[in-house]
Formats: structure tokens, sequence, C-alpha cells
């Protein structure tokens, strides 16, 4: 079922409205879970599937019970080498199949909102490992993984989180202003992901078509090649933003009506200055995740090996993260090439502001910060940097190099 759908709508709303007249918190939670099982059985084809779902989710709770109770990195560290590598067979890496028999790839098994219940699963184990997590009982934990407001794309949750709200299920809209609000917002994520962000897809797709036909591409002139490109270049873009903001629109506001309170995931993001805020505010869970659960860790480790070079070093952390993320969007080159730009424009904007600070010191850096041109500048040059890295990643980098080929090629 499609969150856009107006099936799924029509029962948010119908729902919704008579969901605290229901006596009781377990009542409450039973038909939840009721809802996000039907919901998730729709992108469930077949019992394997169904298998393959319980043992991927059956295992990050056994093994997060397991490091509450023997917290050793050994144990974390091999989880996590068995849970990504499970991870990898099942999304059919291409540099997976090389290395491993064919066997393993023959069954395909649909893996809709599996990046998320990964993303959701290592939360809880390091959580885990940390001593973070209070009580773990399994029926929190599965509604946690299956909740059907962030099962597809998130937004990506902490367990603690998640539970503060779920053992309570309270309205937290408690005027009818609020829920007018919410009601607005659901409305809202509808157009952008029904009008606006698809009208930014078919102009895109529209755009890109003519311009990897070389045979159209070379009737007509240069100028015009050009035009198509930046509006390729610059709808793309756009239609992610409208697409995933007006679904995290619809998912965080219809939560809020059934006292879930989700995080949020948008914060103005083409008005970052750097790649760096740019990912605090764009899929802002995901920054975030990247941050605590593969830089950090990854940044501690060098610095306490080769405390002397921790600095340099951490631009090098900033390449291996983001290049990660890039991987766990898709198997292609594309997604690679999208992290590792990712990558590059984070560490280019620490490196930046390091400097900054060795010539002018941290109240020159203020001063730097708060210059509204310089900021202007910033902003534009971040934008079209982020619309750089996105370039590359609807495509396979062939279809991608031959656009650019067909843009600059033929008659002025």
């Amino acid at each position: 079922m499609n969150v856009c759908s107006i099936e799924w709508v029509v029962c948010l709303l119908a729902f919704s409205a008579l969901f605290f007249l229901i006596p009781g918190v377990r009542l409450k939670q039973m038909l939840l879970f009721a809802g996000s099982a039907s919901f998730v059985a729709s992108f469930v084809p077949n019992m394997v599937g169904w298998i393959a779902l319980a043992v991927f989710v059956g295992i990050g709770y056994l093994t997060a019970r397991l490091l509450r109770r023997f917290p050793r990195k050994i144990i974390l560290v091999l989880y996590l080498v068995i849970v990504l590598s499970a991870f990898v067979v099942l999304k059919q890496y291409a540099f997976a199949k090389a290395l491993l028999p064919a066997a393993l790839f023959q069954r395909v098994i649909a893996t809709v909102g599996w990046s998320y219940i990964l993303f959701r699963q290592i939360h809880v184990a390091v959580d885990a490992y940390e001593g973070q997590i209070e009580t773990l009982s399994f029926w929190n934990y599965l509604n946690y993984q299956l909740n059907v407001f962030g099962f597809v794309a998130g937004p990506i949750q902490h367990y603690q989180d998640f539970c503060r709200c779920w053992m309570d299920l309270t309205p937290i809209l408690n005027e009818a202003e609020s829920i007018l609000r919410a009601y607005l917002r659901i409305f809202i994520g509808v157009v952008k992901i029904a009008l606006v962000g698809q009208l930014c897809l078919e102009l895109f797709n529209s755009c890109s078509d003519l311009l990897n036909d070389a045979v159209q591409a070379g009737h007509e002139t240069q100028g015009l090649r050009i035009l198509q490109f930046l509006a390729m270049f610059y709808c793309y873009p756009l239609y992610i933003y409208f697409n995933f903001s007006g679904y995290c629109d619809m998912v965080i506001a219809g939560a809020s009506l059934f006292g879930l309170k989700m995080p949020e995931n948008f914060d103005r993001p083409y008005l970052s200055r750097n790649m760096i805020d740019y990912w605090t505010r764009f899929h802002r869970t995901l920054g975030f995740w990247i941050r605590d659960y593969i830089f950090t860790p990854m940044y501690k480790g060098v610095a306490a090996r080769w405390p002397a070079k921790a600095a340099s070093l951490a631009f090098l952390c900033y390449l291996v993260a983001f290049t990660l993320a890039g991987i766990w969007h898709g198997h292609g080159w594309n997604f690679v090439i999208f992290g590792l730009l990712n990558g590059l424009g984070a560490a280019a904007a620490k490196l930046w502001e390091r400097r900054l600070i060795k010539r002018v010191g941290r109240q020159g850096l203020r001063s730097y910060l708060q210059d509204p041109r310089i900021r202007a500048v910033a902003i534009v040059g971040t934008v079209n940097f982020a619309c750089f890295t996105i370039f590359f990643f609807p495509s396979d980098l062939n279809r991608s190099f031959h656009i650019v080929r067909n843009v600059f090629a033929g008659p002025l």
C-alpha cells in the first residue's frame, strides 16, 4: 500500500478519529500492531519473504538481549558482520554476486523497508551494548521495527524514544488547532508527492530521455541541450526533496494523531552552507545515524591509535562514512560515486573550517560565518554541489556520462 494512496489517507483519518475512544493501552497497541502488520503484508509477497523478515528481525532482538546481559565487543562485532553480510546478499549487491556462490542469489526476496530495519537493529544493538536500554521486550521491539509510520523510509527513530510514546499512547495533540495542523500537514504532504514532486520527476524524465537519445540531441542547438540539462540537473533533487519530505510530512503528522512522536527529518536543507550542514538538514535522521554509528566510532578508533594524526585522518573518516552510506542506497557504481562525492564535500567543509581557524582564529571564523554575503555564496555553492552529487543517483554511470557527452556534442 502506498502511503500517498487514497486508501491509506482515508484509513489514517478514520482510524485516528476513533483511536482514543478505545479503552486501555494494550488494546490500542494491538490495534496499531494489526494496522502495521497489514501494511507490511502489502510488501511481503510470499511465505519465504515472511520467514526471511522474521529471521532478520528476530536476530536483532536476540542479539540485543544478549548484549544487555553480556556487553562484549566481540559479540557486537560478530553480529554486525553477520547481519551486514545477510543484508548484502538480500539486496543482491553486484560485488557480492562476483564473490559468492550464485545459488545464494537465485531466489529474490522482497526487501522493501529492510534498510531501515537494519538501521533500527544497529541502533538497538549498540545502545544495548553501551547500557543505554533499561528494558527490552519483544512486543515493544517488534512494533518498533514494524511501525507503520517508519517502516518504508524512516524517519530513523531510537528505540527509547519510540517506547516513551508506545507505552503511554495518550494524545500529544490536545487542542483542535493542533489536530487541524496535523490534517493540513498530511494534505501538504499529498500535494508535495502527487503534484509538485511528480511534475519535477516528469520534467526530469522528459529531459533525460531527450538527452540520452544521441540522434535527437544532435538535431537540437547546444543552447537548448544545456537548458534541458539544467532542468534535469535541478529537477531530480527537487523531486527527491518534495517526494521524501512530503512522505515525512504524512507519516510524522499521521503518527501524532495516534500519540506517537516521530523525529523531524527535514530543516530547510537548501539553505545549508556546506555539506556537513546539509546532512544535518536533509534526511536529518540518516545524517545523525551516519555521524553516531559510522563516523564517530571510526574517528575515536583513529584518534586512539594515531592521536597526532587524528585531525588529518578525520577527513578520511568523512570519506569512508559517506561512501558506505552511498553504497547502502543501492548496489550500482552510481551510488558509490554519490557517497564518495558527499564524503569529499563534508571533508572539504571541515578542511576549510580548519584552515580559517588557523588563519584568522575562532573569533575571525565567527565573523566569517556571520557575513551575509559569504553565507549567500556558500548556500549557492552547496546547493549546486548537492545537486551534482544527486546527478549520479537515478541512473547508471554509462547513461549519466552518455548524457553529458550529448549535451556538449553536436552543432552549436
